[in-house]
This record gives structure tokens, C-alpha cells and sequence, in this order.
């Protein structure tokens, strides 16, 4: 019953965590954007497709029978109707000259750049690809991936053809089963290809594996509603008549790219799930903590005369993902505590005699990492920490037994603090209980609340490593 609450917990944690990192990356109007941009590409897309069709020995037939097994299979509902409008469209496209070929090839390689900005933007890619790098992947998609789609169809239709695969598929009832699953197959590897290439960083191979079969399966249970809703509530052809096939497929784009920016969540979340439960995040004082043991890499790697990567420190750390790696090195740089090598490796810029566990602590958008995060640690650096932490969340609680109404009962009879009163360079002198008792009985005493009210926050921002 325990491991089954634990594994209870973990799931809302983590759907938690999926539901906030979708929101925060602006899941849904990113997939509207994503609806018009394929809306203007659907075309130069299909005669780019078509193109490379011509352009090799695959006959007509083939490529008819891949295009009647995509919109069969993926545009539910007004798929033919859809498919006769963008074949005619299609076909007239194809007459354009060269120029206007080209201007086609330009808009189909708009979507992907959009595509390949979502994607990154949710695994928090910092650093693009080159231009040419960016172009090469862009162009393999477009001439490799049309080829790709229709071998792998006519591979399977021989397949399945084949007498031994035939006999023994119609013996057990198989052959449609076999035939009703390639959809799903097909969406899962294409769905897992994305989430895998994409990214201009690692993806794990599991994690895009798991996305793209979550994916796959959200495609399918959207495909198989929304085909019973447009067919059981025919509320846009009763409002737009002969025109209702255009929301319609509007809105099964925007259902597609939603279900597709979901999974791409999903198999990210995998990777810093685990993540911000060992270290923790950056709310609770994780980031200060891992770059705290990020240095000590460095410190011990500088000994010998050595620099680490990004991917090099987070395995050492204990697989921290590249993305929060990435980010702290960026935050710790603008601190002048470290600097990139020539090579991209990474290596300490200052002295750590001279800097200061407070001068850590002042990197902005670094907070106190909560005890919890050092229980059980074996790491002498890690105990000494959680020493300071202790003593500091004793301190810090003691000072803090103020009542609120104490203090706002200050405000008419304030004085303004003196610079003097307000600086947190100086040392702070030692609080005990009576200070406490002190401030709550002079409510009259406006400076000596304030003074010491200040000392507190000093207290706060200035423990160091004796």
C-alpha cells in the first residue's frame, strides 16, 4: 500500500509538472500558429512531395496509394474531400516555373523552421543549429522523407502480400488486425523521429520512444472523436453549408499539432522529472545547490588541469540534463565565476579562495536550497553545507518570531533607515532570544525594530564558510 501511494504521488507529480511546463510554453497557441502555418504550406508541401515522386522510378499508382493511405488514415471525416481540393491545387502548382517552384519550396521550409522553433522551445535549446546544418536537415526531410513514407508502404503491402505472410494472416484473422495497426505504427515512428532529431540537443532514445507512442495513441483516440462528433453532430454543415470541410480540417490541424506539442512535453518532462526530485527545483533551491557541487567539478578538475563540457558536468553530477546544465553555466558566467574555453569546454575564472558561499548565493535567481535536498549525502562538501544551513535556518527562525502586526504597527511612527542600516556588507552581530523579546515588547521603538528586522535580512544573505 506504501509503494502504491509513493507510485500515486509520483504520477501527480509528474502530471503536475507536464501540465505546467505545456502552459508555461504556451502549448495551445503555439499549436493555432502551427494550424495557419500548415494551412499555407499544405499545398507547396504536397508539390514538393509529388516532385520528388517524379523525379524517381516510382510509378503513379504507388505514389496515389500513399497519398489515399494518408488521408484515409490521419484526416478523418473530410479526408477525400480535402484530398481532391489539394491534388487540384496541387496540380496547378506544379506548372509554376522555376521561380515560383522555388517560392513553394521557401514556404514548406517556413513550416519546418516553425516546427523546429516549438520543438526546441520546449526542450529550452539555447544554442540553434548553423544555418547550413539547419538547411541540410531541412532539405533531408523534404526530399528523403516523401521516399521514405512510400517504401516503407509499398515494403509493407509486399510484405503482407506474400503468400506465407497471407495464408498464415487469413488463418488466424491477422490481415486486418495487421492492416488497422499501420496507422498507429506509423504515427508512433513518426511521432518519435520527430521528438528525436529535432531538438538541437540529446534526446534519450526511451524518452522519444515514449512521446511518440503517447503521441501515436492521443492521434488515434482524437482522430476516432472527432470523426464521431463530425458525424454525429453535424452543427458546422448546418452553419456553413458547402464550406464546412474548411473549420472542419482547421480544426483537426489544431487538434494535431496540440496532440504533437503535448507529446513533445511529455518526453521532455521524462528527462528533468527525475531531475528536479534528486536535486531540486529551482524554487526550492536546487540551481544554488547544483552550482555549488558545479564548481567543486570544476575546482577538482582545475587541479589537474582540465575542463569539462556540459554533457561531461551533468554526468558527473548525476545526469543533470543538458538544459539546466546549460542554464547555470550561463547564470555562473555572467557572474565571472566561470568562462568557456576555445574547445566549448568549461573551466573556473576566478580564484575559489576569494569567492565566497555568499557571493554564490547573490547570483541572481538563486535562493537557499531547503535542507531536504542534503539528507543522506555522503559528499564532505555536501555536509559542510548542510551544517551552515542548519545553523542559518536556526538563526533565521529566531529572528523571525516577530509578529506581523507588530511590525505594521511601526509604520506611522518610522523613521528612514540610514544607509548605514541597510547595507548587508558588513558582519552581523549575533542574535539571540532576548532580541526577539526586545523587539516585540518596543512597539513604541521604531529604529530598534527596524534595526534589527535588518540585521535579520543581513543575517540571511551574509553566512559564510568559515
Amino acid at each position: 500500500m506504501q509503494f502504491q501511494g509513493m507510485a500515486a504521488t509520483g504520477v501527480i507529480r509528474f502530471l503536475h509538472l507536464l501540465a505546467t511546463r505545456f502552459i508555461a510554453d504556451r502549448g495551445l497557441p503555439n499549436a493555432a500558429s502551427l494550424t495557419f502555418t500548415t494551412l499555407l504550406s499544405l499545398v507547396p508541401l504536397m508539390t514538393v512531395g509529388l516532385a520528388i515522386f517524379a523525379a524517381f522510378p516510382i510509378s503513379d499508382k504507388v505514389a496515389d496509394g500513399l497519398q489515399d493511405f494518408v488521408f484515409k488514415n490521419f484526416v478523418p471525416a473530410s479526408g477525400e474531400i480535402v484530398q481532391q481540393h489539394l491534388q487540384e491545387f496541387s496540380s496547378k502548382a506544379s506548372r509554376l516555373t522555376g521561380v515560383g517552384f522555388g517560392f513553394l519550396v521557401l514556404v514548406a521550409v517556413m513550416l519546418m523552421s516553425t516546427i523546429d522553433e516549438a520543438i526546441n522551445t520546449i526542450w529550452r535549446v539555447r544554442q540553434e543549429r548553423k544555418p547550413l546544418a539547419k538547411f541540410l536537415m531541412y532539405w533531408s526531410i523534404l526530399s528523403l522523407g516523401p521516399l521514405l513514407i512510400g517504401l516503407s508502404v509499398v515494403v509493407t503491402s509486399y510484405m503482407v502480400s506474400l503468400p506465407i505472410i497471407s495464408d498464415t494472416a487469413v488463418t488466424l484473422g491477422l490481415r486486418l488486425r495487421l492492416l488497422a495497426f499501420m496507422p498507429l505504427l506509423a504515427a508512433a515512428v513518426a511521432f518519435t523521429l520527430l521528438y528525436a532529431v529535432v531538438p538541437n540537443r540529446k534526446v534519450p532514445p526511451r524518452h522519444a520512444i515514449a512521446g511518440g507512442v503517447l503521441a501515436a495513441l492521443l492521434f488515434e483516440l482524437a482522430k476516432r472523436g472527432f470523426a464521431f462528433y463530425v458525424t454525429q453532430f453535424p452543427t458546422y454543415e448546418a452553419i456553413y453549408g458547402a464550406l464546412a470541410v474548411v473549420p472542419i480540417f482547421l480544426v483537426w490541424i489544431y487538434l494535431c499539432w496540440v496532440v504533437t506539442l503535448l507529446g513533445a512535453e511529455f518526453a521532455y518532462c521524462l528527462s528533468i522529472f527525475n531531475d528536479e526530485g534528486k536535486h531540486g527545483s529551482a524554487e526550492q533551491g536546487g540551481d544554488l545547490l547544483l552550482a555549488y557541487r558545479l564548481l567543486g567539478e570544476l575546482w577538482q578538475a582545475q587541479q589537474s588541469g582540465e575542463a569539462f563540457s556540459p554533457h561531461q558536468l551533468g554526468a558527473s553530477l548525476g545526469h543533470v540534463p543538458e538544459e539546466r546544465m546549460e542554464r547555470l553555466l550561463e547564470q555562473l558566467e555572467q557572474a565571472h565565476m566561470v568562462l568557456q574555453t576555445g574547445s566549448g569546454a568549461w573551466a573556473l575564472a576566478r580564484d575559489l579562495s576569494r569567492v565566497t558561499l555568499h557571493d554564490l548565493y547573490r547570483v541572481e535567481g538563486f535562493v537557499l536550497p531547503e535542507a531536504r535536498l542534503l539528507e543522506g549525502s555522503c559528499d564532505g562538501a555536501d555536509q559542510a553545507l548542510a551544517r551552515i544551513l542548519a545553523e542559518l535556518g536556526k538563526k533565521l527562525e529566531t529572528m523571525m518570531q516577530v509578529p506581523l502586526q507588530t511590525l505594521y504597527q511601526q509604520r506611522e511612527i518610522a523613521q528612514p533607515l540610514q544607509p548605514s542600516e541597510t547595507e548587508s556588507g558588513g558582519e552581523s552581530p549575533p542574535v539571540t532570544p532576548g532580541d526577539v523579546d526586545s523587539v516585540q515588547g518596543q512597539s513604541s521603538d521604531s529604529a530598534g525594530i527596524g534595526g534589527r528586522a535588518q540585521r535579520g535580512s543581513e543575517l540571511s544573505r551574509d553566512v559564510q564558510i568559515n
